[in-house]
């Protein structure tokens, strides 16, 4: 008989989590595998439904949310009549998340637990003891971080050495490094001579710089832009209001069609370039996306698409296999000359995103992972 195992999410947005989705999927056939999470409700309400998935509902959920958000305005007009930092950040709506995913866990038997990101260890530890802990997000001042027991870590597993020293220091515990990247399979590209238009691809969202791209664009009308992912709705009704022209126009369009990891990645391989950025000042306050390689840069490699990003430690590799151009801002004319410089040496560009994708792919990089938890 297989033995249990349960990956625990604290969030609501699995399907745009490809490290999880192929985690499960590589370890089905050894395991009893399931995946707790949330309904998603943040960037879209897709699920997936083809994995063995536990989505839990969250009762009165907006009712509490909407207390939240009353808290915050409350505070931020108090902070303007007191000039004082007051930071508020949904306590009651994380409790009450917190509270129906310790509920649920309580009903759940599990041999091997892997908890997502530290809410989740927390959590897990508090029932199951000892967890395995895979690292996708570090949030600055993150609350649980102080709460969990590193004697009951199992194994870590995280995006780099940069990242492990920020969590843990000089502790030694047993790490697997693995990064956000799909299984590279040549099979899933649709390698042709027609790519012309440009691509940001993922959470269509403001703290993203998704904007500077579309003031290129603006710039630069020449050039034709899809948008392509789940989207936050205010980022989503500012750029349908601000810049309805290029919409109209068709140089940009917006699609929120749901993919699977292998649609998704034959569908950027029919563009010729894509971006991946982050606000300068998310990137200056944020350890987590200063070093973090982002899911969707793996996905553009894995389609043969070079990429532009943002000039940060977590992608230096970009540069290291030629696979793209990084910048230092997102000025129209900077992100211009990259596009120039990308076009002129196209196939160079793209043999580099070949050799980054082979080299990551997560088939590779989990196998160590894989024989770890089977020995265990």
């Amino acid at each position: 008989m297989k033995k249990k195992l349960l990956i625990v999410t604290a969030n609501d947005f699995l399907v745009y989590q490809p490290t999880i989705l192929n985690l499960y999927d590589f370890l089905k056939n050894d395991f009893d595998a399931n995946i707790i999470s949330f309904d998603p409700k943040f960037v879209g309400k897709e699920k997936d439904l083809t994995r063995n998935i536990i989505y839990l509902k969250i009762p009165f959920r907006k009712t509490v949310q909407d207390f939240d958000y009353a808290i915050f305005l409350f505070l931020k007009l108090w902070k303007k009549i007191i000039s004082h930092s007051l930071n508020y950040d949904y306590w009651f709506s994380k409790k009450w998340q917190m509270f129906i995913l310790e509920r649920a866990l309580r009903k759940i038997k599990a041999d091997f637990v892997l908890a997502v990101d530290m809410a989740a260890l927390f959590l897990s530890q508090k029932i199951f003891q000892t967890c395995h802990f895979i690292s996708l997000e570090i949030y600055p001042d993150d609350p649980y971080r102080n709460k969990i027991d590193v004697k009951k870590i199992a194994s870590v597993v995280i995006q780099n050495q940069m990242r492990y020293e920020y969590l843990f220091g000089d502790l030694k515990l047993k790490t697997f490094f693995i990064q956000n990247a799909p299984v590279f399979k040549k099979g899933n590209i649709n390698d042709n001579n027609n790519r012309k238009d440009l691509i940001w691809a993922g959470t269509i969202i403001k703290k993203f710089a998704v904007l500077d791209c579309l003031h290129f664009i603006q710039q630069y009308p020449q050039y034709k832009l899809m948008l392509k992912g789940g989207a936050e709705q205010k980022t989503l009704i500012h750029i349908k209001e601000q810049y309805s022209e290029l919409i109209a126009s068709g140089n940009v369009v917006i699609d929120q069609d749901y993919l699977t990891l292998n649609e998704f990645i034959r569908y950027l391989s029919g563009f010729k370039i894509g971006f991946c950025f982050y606000d300068w000042d998310l990137i200056h306050s944020s350890i987590n996306y200063q070093t973090a390689p982002s899911g969707k840069l793996f996905m553009y490699l894995a389609a043969g698409v070079p990429v532009i990003a943002c000039n940060i430690p977590g992608f230096q590799f970009v540069k290291e296999y030629n696979a793209g151009i990084l910048i230092d801002d997102y000025n129209p004319l900077s992100i211009k000359n990259a596009v120039s410089v990308i076009e002129k040496s196209y196939e160079e560009f793209q043999k580099g995103c070949y050799e980054a994708a082979k080299y990551y792919s997560f088939d590779t990089s989990v196998e160590p992972y894989l024989k770890y938890l089977l020995a265990s």
